[in-house]
C-alpha cells in the first residue's frame, strides 16, 4: 500500500490555524489533541501527495503580508453604548462588523469570528446584524476552525461579502487556503494582536479551582467598574449565579499571564511584526492617553492598505481619529514581536517530563506564579521586557532613517477634535434583566449551534 508524509510545520512551530485539514481532500489528516492542545496528525495509508495541505500552511508556503509604509492608524470606538459595555475595550470589531452590514446591505453578507460555548472555543459565520454580539469580547484559548475555511471559499463563490476575524496565524491560514482567491474585493480580514494562545488546560485548571462549570466571559465590564483597563477578569458561574472574580484572586489570569501553558509557537510568533498580515489590525488600545471619564474602552485600528482604510473611513458605526504609530508600538509590543524567553523554561520545555514527575499541586503554584517559583519565571519575564525594549528601539531608529516610514510613525492628527464624555446609564434591575434574558436567549443559540454533531457537519 502506497505510504506519503507530506512536510508540514513541526509541533515547535505549528500554530493550529488547521488550514492544512480543510485544504485535505482526501480526509487525511485528523486533528489530535496534546497537552489540551490541537495538532494534526497524517494518515499516510489516506495521503495522495497532493501537497494541497503544504499550499495551505502558512509556515511551510509563508503568505504575503502587508507593507508598514502603507499603514494608517486609528483609535476609536463603536458608537452603541451598549455595544462598548459588551465588548473588551472600545468594540473596534463590533462597530466594523456592524458597519459592515450596513455597507452591504443590499448584497449577501457573512462575518466570522470566536464564539464561546460549552467553555470552548469556535469560529462561527453569522448572516445577522443581530447575531453580532455572540462574536464580542475576548477569548484567550485556542479557537477550532475547522471547517470554517471551506464556508468562507463557498460564500465567496456565491458572491457573499465577507469580514473575517481572528488571530494573524489563522488569517495567514485563511490565505494559505484561498491562494489567489486571498485578494478578492468581497473578503476583508480583522486580525486581533495576539498575547499568545492558553491552552484548553488553562481555563480547565481554573473552573476546577474554583468548582465550576462554566465560564460566561474571559473579560467582562457589565458587572461593577465599566472600565476597560480594568476589566481583565473573568465572570464565572458559582451556586447557578454569575460571579465576576477579582483580578488577584483570577487564577486563570494568573495562568495566563505566565506564558507557560501557551502553545510554543507562540513564544516566536512568526506573525507578530510591523508588517502585518491581515487588512485590518485591532487590539486594546494601551499606552494612548485618555481622559480619565473616558472608561468604556479605546480600541487601536490599522488599516493595513488602501481596501482596508476605506472600509474604515466609511465606517458608519465606530468613531476614529487619526493616530500615531509611535503611540501604537508604545503600548503594543506584540504589534513588531512575539519572541518571550519563556520558551526556554524547563516547564515549556518538556512539559510532558514535568506532567510525570511533578505532583498536581507543585505544578498548579509553578503555572500560577506562586512564591518561590515566582521567582524563577520572573527573570524570563524581566529579560523578556528589556529584549522587547530592546527591538522596540531599534524598529524606531528603523522607522527613522526613511522620511515616508517617520511620517508614519508621528502622524496624529485628532483635528482639534475633543474626547466626547460617555453617556453612562445606571442599569436598573429591569433594564438589567431584560439585558441578561438577551444574553441568556443567544447564549443558548450559540451553544446549539455549536453542538459535537453540528460542529461535524458545520465545521465551525
Amino acid at each position: 500500500m502506497r505510504t506519503c508524509s507530506p512536510r508540514l510545520a513541526k509541533e515547535k512551530y505549528c500554530t493550529g490555524c488547521m488550514a492544512c485539514s480543510d485544504a485535505c481532500t482526501h480526509d487525511a489528516i485528523k486533528i489530535v489533541e496534546k497537552n489540551c492542545m490541537p495538532f494534526v496528525k497524517v494518515d499516510t495509508h489516506k495521503c495522495m501527495n497532493c501537497h494541497l495541505c503544504e499550499k495551505a500552511c502558512p509556515i511551510i508556503t509563508p503568505v504575503k503580508k502587508n507593507r508598514a509604509e502603507e499603514m494608517n492608524v486609528y483609535g476609536g470606538w463603536a458608537n452603541d453604548e451598549q455595544t462598548r459595555i459588551d465588548a473588551a475595550s472600545g468594540g473596534g470589531f463590533s462597530g466594523l462588523a456592524q458597519s459592515f452590514f450596513h455597507l452591504h446591505k443590499e448584497d449577501k453578507v457573512a462575518v466570522i469570528g470566536a464564539t464561546l460555548a460549552n467553555n470552548r472555543v469556535y469560529h462561527q459565520l453569522i448572516e445577522q446584524e443581530k447575531d453580532i454580539v455572540l462574536l464580542t469580547n475576548s477569548k484567550y484559548i485556542q479557537s477550532d476552525t475547522q471547517g470554517i475555511y471551506k464556508e468562507v471559499i463557498e460564500r465567496l463563490k456565491t458572491g457573499y461579502w465577507i469580514l473575517f476575524s481572528g488571530c494573524p496565524c489563522q488569517i495567514a491560514g485563511l490565505y494559505g487556503f484561498l491562494g489567489k482567491k486571498r485578494d478578492s474585493e468581497r473578503l476583508i480580514t480583522i486580525e486581533v494582536v495576539c498575547h499568545g494562545i492558553a491552552s484548553y488546560e488553562a481555563l480547565d485548571l481554573h473552573l476546577k479551582y474554583y468548582n465550576s462549570s462554566r465560564i460566561y466571559r474571559f473579560r467582562d465590564k457589565r458587572h461593577g467598574t465599566q472600565d476597560w483597563k480594568q476589566s481583565q477578569c473573568t465572570t464565572i458561574e458559582q451556586n447557578g449565579e454569575e460571579i465576576k472574580l477579582k483580578r488577584k484572586d483570577d487564577m486563570f489570569y494568573a495562568i495566563y499571564a505566565g506564558w507557560m501553558l501557551d502553545r510554543k509557537s507562540c513564544s516566536n510568533c512568526q506573525f507578530a511584526e510591523i508588517n502585518r498580515v491581515a487588512d485590518i489590525t485591532i487590539a486594546d488600545f494601551w499606552g494612548l492617553q485618555v481622559p480619565d471619564y473616558y472608561k468604556q474602552g479605546v480600541s487601536l485600528i490599522i488599516a493595513n492598505n488602501n481596501k482596508a482604510d476605506t472600509m474604515i473611513k466609511a465606517a458608519d458605526a465606530i468613531y476614529t481619529f487619526k493616530e500615531s504609530l509611535r503611540t501604537a508600538i508604545n503600548g503594543n509590543p506584540h504589534l513588531f514581536t512575539g519572541y518571550k524567553l519563556i520558551q526556554f523554561h524547563p516547564i515549556v520545555m518538556w512539559p510532558d517530563f514535568f506532567r510525570k514527575i511533578l505532583p498536581k499541586r507543585i505544578r498548579f503554584k509553578i503555572l500560577t506564579n506562586r512564591m518561590p517559583y515566582k521567582l524563577f519565571w520572573a527573570l524570563y519575564k524581566l529579560g523578556t521586557i528589556y529584549l522587547v525594549k530592546y527591538q522596540k528601539k531599534q524598529l524606531i531608529s528603523k522607522f527613522q532613517k526613511d522620511d515616508n516610514l517617520l511620517k508614519l510613525l508621528n502622524n496624529a492628527n485628532r483635528g482639534g477634535v475633543k474626547w466626547p464624555k460617555p453617556n453612562y446609564k445606571k442599569y436598573t434591575n429591569e433594564n438589567w434583566n431584560n439585558h441578561y434574558l438577551q444574553s441568556k436567549q443567544l447564549w443558548s443559540r450559540a451553544t446549539s449551534f455549536c453542538n459535537a454533531e453540528e460542529i461535524g457537519t458545520n465545521g465551525t
